[in-house]
C-alpha cells in the first residue's frame, strides 16, 4: 500500500530527481502529458526538462518511455529538442499516435535520457502517467429553453449528439427525464419480489428520438422540442438525484431548484452511451415567488433553514465546566476495557491555594447509577492554574450491558463543598477481532463510520475498501460543466481524497485505505454480462474498460466480475477479517447491492476452498432501501453500535469532508449534542454461506 500511495503522490505532480550522476554533474527530470487522458486515435503529447546536462546538450537523446500499466511492454517516443530554454535546463517535447486498439486504462511514463557518445543511459525518470479511453458518442450541447417554469408548463429541449468513431453507430435512443442515475432508479419500487420491475414513474421518462443514426465523425441535433412537465420534485424522487431535500409539507409547495437528465441508450436499451444533466431550473407555481430557492452547491435550500440559534450552543447550557476538561481522544469502550480519563482541573475560585477532590458517578442504559470505585484528590492547586491527569474511574465488567453510559464528574473542595460539575458520556460495544469495510463509493464508508471509530478506539485493526471511483456523482455539479473522460477520472481522485481525509478524521491511517477504481454505475454491467476479464465492461463517464488510475490496489484492473472477485479474495485472505462490513443485497441503486453480491460471493468462494471461518461475520447496511428487484434469500439480525455524544460529532464532522457529495449541505443542517444520534444500526447476515448462485 505504501508503495501505491507513493505513486499516486507521483501522480499528484511531484517528481524526483534523477538518481544517475554525469562528469560530476546531477541531473533532474520533471516533465507531464499535455493532459490527463486522450482518446483512442489521437495523439498523446508529452513534455520533459532537464537540467544539469553538461557540455554539447545536441549528443544527448531523450525518450519517453509508455507502458500499460501491468505489462512488458514498452513503445518509445524520442522527444525533440525545443527552442525555447533556460540557462541549465533543456526542455524536449514528443507525440505519441495512440492506436485505435490500444487497450483502455492507466499508461505509465518514464523519461530516459542517453548519452550518445557513451552508448548509455544516464538518467531515467517516472512523470506523471496518462489514461486512454474509448469514448463513443457524446452529448455535444443540451440546452433547455428558459431557466423558469410554472408548474404544469412543458419543458423544452435541444440535443447535439456526436459520434466520437469513424463508423455510422444506428438505432440510438435518446431519452430525457427527471434527473436521475438510470442505474439507481429505473424501476419501480413498488414491483415485488417476483414481478417483472416496472418503470419508475417518477422518473418521467420521454423518449426524444428512436432509431436515431449517427453518422461517423458526424453531429446531429435533436431541435428543440417537448420534453417533459415542470413539476415539484422535492421529497417525491427518494432515489434519484436532483430533487433536492425532502418534501416540504406545505399545501402550496415554495419554488425549487430541478435539473433533468438526457442519456443516449442503445436500441434496446442495454447500453448506455452517454448521459449528461441539464443547467439548473427554477419551477414555481404560478403565484408564488418567495422563498428564493438555492441548488445544491449552497450551503440552504432557503434561507428559512439558516439555524441562528443552536450553532451558538452546541453542548447544553450547564454540560461543559472552566473547571473540570475532560479529553474526548477515547470515549468508546468494550466490555472489559478500563475507563481510564483524562482530565484536566482548574482552579477557578480565589483561594490562592486549594486541594480538590474528584468524584465519578455512573449512571447504566437503563438509569441505574452508581460511585466510581476510588476519587481523584489534586492537591496545593494555586489559583488559576491546571494540572491534568488520569483518572481511574471504571472497569468494565465482562459481560456487560452494551449502550450509551453518562458519567458526572464533580470537584469537591477542603470543605467538601462541591465547586464544578461536568457531565461526558462513552459508550460500550462488543468488537470484532479485525474488521474490514467494503463499500461501493467514496462516502459510503460513513454508513459504518461509527463501528470504524469505536474499533479505532479499541485498537482493532481494520481495513477500509471501496469498489468505485464515484466517477460520476456530482461531477458536473464540480466542474460546473458536462464531464467527459478527463474530468471523470480525475472526478474519481477527488472523490479518493476525501474518503481517504474523512477517515483520517476517524482515526484511520491512509495505508488502511484501499481503491479498485471499478466505474461509478458499472456494477451491474460487471456482474453479468460482463464476466471475464477478456470481455470487460466499457464504462459511461471514463470511457475505460480497465480501472484508469494508479493508485489503486491493481492498476488496469479489467471491468468484469471473476477479476474484481479475485481482488476481493486476495483482500480478504490477505487480511484475515473477523468481520466483513458491506452493503445491503437487496439496495435499488445497482452498484450498493452489487457490491454485497461480489464481497458475498467472494466470501463464498473462499470458504469452499476452506480458506476462510465460516463463522466470520458479515454486516449489511441499507442505504437506499429496497428497489423492485428479485430480493436475496437470507435472513438478517440487528446489531447496533453505540455512540456517546463526542463521537457522534465527530461522525457528523466527517460528514462535512466530503465536499463533492453535498459535504456543504451537511455542514449547513448540523445537529447539537443533544440532537446527534446514539446508535448505529446494521443487519448480520445470519446465513451468507448458503444461498450461492441466487443472483445470476
Amino acid at each position: 500500500m505504501i508503495k501505491r500511495m507513493c505513486m499516486w503522490l507521483a501522480v499528484l505532480g511531484c517528481f524526483f530527481s534523477a538518481g544517475h550522476g554525469l562528469r560530476g554533474q546531477s541531473l533532474s527530470i520533471e516533465g507531464a502529458p499535455s493532459d490527463v487522458g486522450y482518446n483512442v486515435g489521437s495523439i498523446a503529447t508529452l513534455r520533459a526538462t532537464v537540467r544539469g546536462l553538461a557540455g554539447d546538450v545536441s549528443q544527448y537523446a531523450v525518450f519517453a518511455d509508455i507502458q500499460y500499466v501491468g505489462t512488458t511492454s514498452v513503445s518509445s517516443v524520442q522527444l525533440d529538442r525545443q527552442a525555447e530554454e533556460k540557462p541549465g535546463e533543456v526542455r524536449y517535447e514528443g507525440e505519441w499516435l495512440i492506436p485505435t486498439g490500444a487497450p483502455t486504462g492507466i499508461y505509465s511514463v518514464t523519461v530516459r535520457v542517453e548519452d550518445r557518445a557513451a552508448e548509455e543511459v544516464v538518467a531515467k525518470q517516472q512523470i506523471r502517467g496518462f489514461g486512454v479511453y474509448r469514448k463513443l458518442v457524446r452529448i455535444a450541447r443540451l440546452t433547455l429553453d428558459k431557466t423558469f417554469y410554472a408548474v404544469g408548463e412543458p419543458i423544452q429541449c435541444e440535443v447535439v449528439l456526436e459520434n466520437l468513431t469513424e463508423r455510422d453507430l444506428n438505432d440510438l435512443r435518446v431519452e430525457f427525464s427527471n434527473a436521475n442515475y438510470p442505474w439507481i432508479s429505473l424501476f419501480s419500487t413498488e414491483a415485488g419480489s417476483s414481478a417483472q420491475p416496472a418503470e419508475n414513474p417518477e422518473l418521467a421518462i420521454k423518449v426524444l428520438q428512436e432509431k436515431l443514426k449517427l453518422p461517423a465523425l458526424a453531429q446531429v441535433t435533436i431541435p428543440m422540442m417537448p420534453a417533459g412537465t415542470a413539476a415539484f420534485l422535492q421529497g417525491q424522487q427518494v432515489a434519484v438525484l436532483g430533487a433536492g431535500g425532502p418534501a416540504r409539507h406545505e399545501k402550496l409547495p415554495p419554488p425549487e431548484v430541478d435539473t433533468y437528465t438526457v442519456a443516449i441508450w442503445n436500441a434496446d436499451r442495454t447500453v448506455l452511451y452517454d448521459m449528461q444533466f441539464t443547467r439548473p431550473a427554477i419551477v414555481r407555481p404560478v403565484n408564488r415567488d418567495l422563498p428564493k430557492p438555492y441548488g445544491r452547491n449552497f450551503a440552504h435550500p432557503y434561507k428559512s433553514d439558516i439555524d441562528f440559534v443552536k450553532y451558538r450552543q452546541f453542548y447544553a447550557p450547564g454540560q461543559l465546566s472552566s473547571a473540570i476538561t475532560v479529553d474526548h481522544a477515547r470515549t468508546l469502550y468494550r466490555p472489559g476495557d478500563k475507563v481510564v480519563l483524562k482530565v484536566t482541573a482548574k482552579n477557578v475560585g480565589k483561594e490562592a491555594e486549594t486541594s480538590l477532590t474528584l468524584r465519578a458517578k455512573i449512571k447504566e442504559p437503563s438509569g441505574r447509577e452508581f460511585e466510581a470505585r476510588a476519587d481523584k484528590v489534586i492537591n496545593d492547586l494555586p489559583a488559576g492554574a491546571t494540572q491534568t491527569f488520569e483518572y481511574d474511574v471504571w472497569t468494565i465488567p465482562a459481560p456487560q450491558q452494551l449502550g450509551v453510559y453518562s458519567l458526572t464528574l464533580s470537584a469537591a473542595g477542603p470543605d467538601g463543598r462541591q465547586q464544578a460539575e461536568t457531565v461526558t458520556e462513552i459508550a460500550v460495544n462488543s468488537m470484532p477481532a479485525s474488521l474490514l469495510v467494503v463499500g461501493p463509493h467514496e462516502d459510503d464508508e460513513s454508513s459504518y463510520a461509527g463501528l470504524i471509530r469505536a474499533a479505532v478506539e479499541a485498537g482493532v485493526s481494520v481495513r477500509v475498501a471501496i469498489l468505485t471511483g464515484g466517477d460520476v456523482g456530482a461531477c458536473e455539479l464540480y466542474y460546473s460543466k458536462p464531464c467527459g473522460p478527463n474530468e471523470a477520472r480525475e472526478f474519481g481522485l477527488v472523490r479518493m481524497e476525501e474518503t481517504a481525509e474523512a477517515l483520517e478524521h476517524l482515526g484511520l491511517t491512509r495505508d488502511k485505505v484501499l481503491f479498485l477504481g471499478l466505474p461509478d454505475g458499472g456494477s451491474g454491467a460487471i456482474w453479468s454480462p460482463n464476466i471475464k476479464a477478456s470481455y470487460p465492461f466499457l464504462s459511461i463517464y471514463l470511457a475505460t474498460d480497465h480501472a484508469p488510475y494508479e493508485n489503486v490496489i491493481k492498476p488496469n484492473l479489467p471491468f468484469a466480475r471473476e477479476p474484481v472477485i479475485e481482488v476481493l479474495k486476495q483482500i480478504i485472505l490477505d487480511f484475515k477479517p473477523a468481520m466483513i462490513a458491506t452493503t445491503h443485497p437487496d439496495e435499488r441503486h445497482v452498484d450498493h447491492r452489487v457490491t454485497n453480491w461480489f464481497v458475498v460471493k467472494a466470501c463464498q468462494e473462499l470458504l469452499r476452498e476452506k480458506k476462510l471461518d465460516p463463522k466470520t461475520v458479515v454486516l449489511a447496511d441499507d442505504a437506499y432501501g429496497a428497489g423492485g428487484f428479485k430480493r436475496a434469500p437470507y435472513h438478517y439480525e440487528k446489531m447496533t453500535v453505540f455512540l456517546n455524544g463526542e463521537a457522534a460529532a465527530r461522525l457528523q464532522e466527517m460528514g462535512w469532508i466530503y465536499q463533492s457529495q453535498g459535504g456543504n449541505l451537511s455542514e449547513g443542517m448540523r445537529k447539537t449534542f443533544a440532537e446527534l444520534p446514539r446508535e448505529e444500526n446494521h443487519l448480520r447476515i445470519l446465513d451468507w454461506q448458503a444461498h450461492a448462485g441466487w443472483n445470476e
